[in-house]
């Protein structure tokens, strides 16, 4: 990470309102960054009431210093995909010990990122496009990683990728939609359970959008369902060949006295 610019985001930081307590002044940056890149390309009423309330309570100085705080967060972000965030919320320490929350150092996810899926996913890359379901996404440290490998790969994962990640904690689930929005990758967050299934929010990202990903998983789901059932026929069909195999009777030579059946040769010497 470029210290300077680390440097520069935090001084902001500090510099915002300086009565708020810091956790909420996060989340009003966090928050007011993924309506933005959001609403940009899908415009949502709700959100955008969200927006306008947030900003509300704050100066014409400091509303520019979290724009220059995202725009930040974009040049951190661009000489590879990194969690960015992750890394900002544990500089500023503002973690929860409590609840065991703790982003993931850039250099373990890569390295995990490589192990489970360095080598099988050359193989998996030669499908029009492959799948990652992430249940506990943090600001998206994991997939930021995955994302990575697939460039490295020479792929573009706007047109190979699509995620889908959740995470009970809002404000951690919106730090990875802005980081996914602002690679380029095409991907549903989910704020929510997936333990228990409880689906609060649903946030597509841009590229989500731009690259028709609901067409292409709508092609995707209905090609897999013709193939089962096509799987399924062919099955049927060996079944019922079987069956008929079975029921049918093994087919009889009658004998007659004094004549020689089919199959009974004579062996006798002339």
């Amino acid at each position: 990470m470029d210290t300077t610019k680390k440097a520069e985001f935090i001084r902001l930081f500090k510099a915002i309102k300086p009565e708020r307590h810091r956790h909420e002044v996060w989340s009003d940056f966090v928050t007011t960054s993924a309506i933005a890149l959001h609403n940009a390309i899908a415009k949502d009423d709700t959100l955008e009431n969200e927006y306008l309330k947030i900003i509300s309570v704050y100066s014409t100085c400091d509303l520019q210093r979290l724009c220059e705080m995202l725009s930040i967060v974009v040049m951190l972000l661009e000489p590879e995909p990194t969690d960015i965030l992750g890394q900002l919320y544990m500089e500023l320490e503002l973690s929860s010990k409590e609840n065991g929350q703790y982003f993931t150092p850039p250099y373990i996810s890569g390295l995990m990122a490589e192990i489970l899926h360095g080598e099988s996913l050359d193989q998996k890359l030669q499908q029009p496009f492959v799948t990652l379901h992430e249940p506990a996404c943090g600001a998206g440290g994991m997939v930021m990683s995955f994302v990575k490998v697939v460039i490295q790969k020479k792929h573009n994962p706007a047109e190979k990728l699509w995620v889908s990640a959740i995470d009970i904690n809002r404000i951690a689930a919106l730090m990875a939609y802005i980081q996914f929005s602002l690679w380029n990758v095409p991907a549903e967050v989910i704020v929510g359970n997936a333990l228990s299934m409880e689906l609060r929010e649903r946030w597509l990202t841009p590229a989500h959008y731009l690259y028709d990903w609901d067409t292409r998983l709508r092609w995707q789901k209905m090609t897999e369902g013709m193939s089962e059932l096509l799987e399924i026929d062919k099955n049927d069909e060996v079944n019922t060949s079987e069956e008929k195999i079975l029921e049918e009777p093994a087919p009889t030579v009658e004998s007659k006295t004094g004549s020689q059946a089919s199959f009974d040769f004579d062996l006798s010497t002339k």
